[in-house]
């Protein structure tokens, strides 16, 4: 075969290989073509039935979609907007400003200004709620939701997108439930009104029950005429209080409690609080024991009578839970800063506790104890939700520990605004840092709170609960050269009594640089002669105040001896023999019942008592006669307390040989709000009906 046949041939070939591996090729290309319509006709019909549930879904959900082109103004958007709005998809409106024009006039500003917010980057998203008119001129409530999806190479807007939901039934529901809560919150505080104004009404006949009664206390009765009367006495004053709780809550629920800041000592709070329960815990043969804790300022800003207020709920309910033991009345300081000060209040009892069911509604209105211990106590329930309320006005937290059968304590925490103009150092740290005190008491609780003074005060304590251990303590410690500086002894011990504990150690040589204070109750008093005969110089009674235990402490440290026999205690509200001095007393009082009462009550005193029987008549009356006090009614014909108070303070500003009267407001009204138009009047004290006698008798003491 001649070489030019053989190179054909292999040309020939080559091109029959290209030939065959072409048509495989075509062969692949038109698997992979098939392969890719089939694909293709998949997607398709995925985006169909996508597209008809998205369209279900929006048809259903009452949304449509829009898509606005920011330069041109034109508005897309689906034929669910024009079914909405209640028109055809040709006859909607298209653009920009004839949309906007469809919105409500009252809802005009609002939409453009949270959309202008966004086009500026003040907001991530736009997000409206507006009225838009549909076809049949109706106004239907829509939200509309959309954000920025394009910008320009300069990052405006080029295109907005978004959504416009029909929310037209949710807000006619809200506006229903806004309406419905307004007429509760309306008919609530109408009836509240109604008790805060019927206040006056309430106390007028209870005044005169409770008056009459205690006059009728003051005659010669038979044991069981007395028996009786108490027991009068005893339920209305219930009765009273249960009705000063129904119009305090009124006050809360009805907005009228506001808060009156101003400086004011947290020490004098409690020990008024706890003097006005050492009788009634004696009568139930329970001790008061009471701590103010020293670190806390001398005076801080707050409101002492809501305070005073929240104590009292919290100790009348540990009195009236506790059948025997104590109960502790406490402050703690717990911090401060530039310009707070943080402060820990807590009254603990031994009472009957409260069971896991009973702590669940505990500050619930209206809501009592259910267990078979506590259905024999009286109340309506209402004290501690007040006292709960009145905590969360001031900002403060409360908290409630107990132990079914084993007593509660309540505690609650408030932080006062720092008064820097009364802060001073604390004297007593000077005095007793590094002293070295032994206290020795049986009572444990009472020893700590003893001992927990002398410690915030820098001294060295030691407590002993047994007088034969302390002797030996004492003695030792003489003996050792490191003597008790001062030794504080309860009079009231099993093992030995206070004075002979005392007695004992009179003659001891290595007594010498020890001193010697008695702690004991106002119920056991002991006389300067009993003192004196132990070697005792000074006397403590407890509860302690803190005022009264800086000085005995000072006294005793100095050896200064004061005859307390004839001292007069603060708690104690009785006529002292000098004071018994005849005064003129001008009463002006509209309410016959009240009348009564107050001139039987002054007779028997011993006072001379002139009657007015309304405001203008007690102006012409003071100013004809001089007076040592006028006790004014807040709420009288013709003329008010207020007015006429303010009347006799020009008539004295004009005449000024006349002195100024001491002018006390008698009122039914016992809001923190009446007792402070008293005094802005020019008022200088201030007791609510029904008065008791011991009130009365300390505005007499004090003329």
């Amino acid at each position: 075969m001649s070489e030019e046949l053989q190179r054909k041939i292999d040309e020939l070939e080559r091109e029959n290989k290209k030939v065959r591996l072409a048509s495989q090729q075509w062969d692949h290309l038109q698997k992979v073509y098939q392969e890719s319509i089939e694909r293709l006709q998949l997607i398709e019909r995925e985006l169909s039935s996508s597209h008809e549930r998205t369209g279900r879904a929006l048809f259903g959900g009452d949304l449509a979609w829009w898509d606005w082109n920011y330069k041109t103004g034109q508005v897309c958007f689906n034929e669910n907007r024009a079914r909405m709005l209640g028109y055809g998809v040709d006859d909607l409106p298209q653009t920009y400003n004839e949309i906007v024009r469809m919105i409500h006039p009252d809802d005009y500003e609002h939409a453009m200004a949270r959309l202008s917010r966004h086009l500026s980057g003040g907001h991530a998203n736009y997000e409206a709620e507006f009225r838009l008119k549909t076809k049949a001129g109706e106004w239907r409530w829509f939200f509309d939701k959309g954000k920025i999806v394009e910008t320009d190479i300069l990052g405006n807007p080029v295109r907005l997108a978004g959504v416009l939901i029909d929310i037209h039934e949710r807000k006619s529901i809200e506006n229903e439930l806004v309406v419905a809560r307004d007429t509760a919150v309306s008919e609530s505080r109408a009836k509240s009104n109604f008790l805060v104004s019927m206040s006056h009404d309430i106390y007028t006949p209870m005044a005169g029950v409770i008056g009459m009664a205690e006059i009728l206390k003051q005659s010669k009765l038979s044991q069981e005429q007395e028996e009786y009367l108490n027991i009068i006495v005893k339920s209305a004053t219930n009765l009273m209080s249960i009705l000063n709780d129904i119009i305090e809550i009124s006050k809360l629920e009805s907005g009228k409690l506001e808060l009156h800041e101003k400086p004011f000592s947290v020490h004098q709070v409690i020990e008024e609080v706890t003097g006005s329960y050492v009788e009634k815990a004696h009568e139930k043969g329970l001790e008061i024991i009471s701590f103010q804790d020293p670190n806390i300022p001398v005076e801080v800003v707050g409101d002492p009578v809501r305070l005073r207020q929240i104590m009292k709920i919290f100790t009348d309910n540990a009195l009236k839970f506790t059948e025997k033991g104590e109960i502790r009345i406490e402050a703690q300081f717990l911090a401060w800063d530039e310009e707070t000060v943080k402060v820990r209040f807590s009254v603990c009892d031994t009472g009957i506790g409260i069971s896991e069911a009973g702590m669940k509604r505990l500050f619930t209105s209206f809501s009592k104890l259910d267990s078979p211990e506590s259905k024999k106590y009286s109340g309506g329930g209402l004290g501690l939700a007040i006292a709960r309320r009145l905590i969360d006005r001031m900002n403060g937290q409360i908290a409630v520990e107990t132990n079914p059968g084993g007593g509660t304590t309540f505690s609650f925490t408030i932080v006062f605004e720092r008064y820097k103009d009364a802060e001073v150092p604390d004297q007593m740290k000077e005095l007793l840092q590094g002293v070295k005190v032994l206290i020795v008491d049986q009572n444990q609780n009472r020893r700590s709170v003893l001992a927990n003074y002398f410690v915030r005060w820098d001294a060295e304590v030691v407590e002993s609960g047994h007088p034969i251990e302390a002797l030996k303590l004492i003695q030792h410690r003489a003996e050792i050269n490191k003597p008790f500086d001062l030794i504080a002894v309860e009079y009231k011990m099993t093992e030995m009594d206070g004075l002979k504990f005392a007695a004992s150690l009179k003659h001891a040589a290595w007594m010498k640089k020890s001193k010697m204070l008695l702690t004991t109750s106002r119920i056991s008093p002991v006389s300067s002669t009993e003192l004196l005969s132990s070697g005792i110089l000074v006397s403590l009674v407890h509860p302690y105040t803190i005022g009264r235990l800086k000085n005995r402490i000072k006294e005793a440290l100095s050896q200064i001896r004061k005859d307390y026999s004839t001292e007069h205690d603060d708690l104690d509200i009785h006529l002292m023999e000098d004071q018994k001095k005849v005064l003129n007393i001008l009463l002006a009082e509209d309410n016959l019942i009240n009348q009564k009462v107050a001139l039987v009550t002054l007779e028997k005193i011993g006072h001379t008592t002139d009657l007015a029987e309304n405001g203008k008549i007690a102006v012409e009356m003071f100013a004809e006669k001089n007076y040592d006090l006028v006790l004014m009614d807040m709420f009288m014909p013709e003329m008010d307390g207020l007015e006429a108070t303010r009347q006799i303070r020009r008539f004295e500003a004009a005449n000024p040989g006349r002195n100024a009267v001491h002018i006390c407001a008698i009122t039914a009204n016992t809001s923190m709000e009446d007792e402070e138009k008293c005094y802005a009047a020019g008022m200088n004290s201030y007791i609510s009906k029904p008065f008791r006698l011991d009130e009365l008798v300390k505005i007499l003491n004090h003329i």
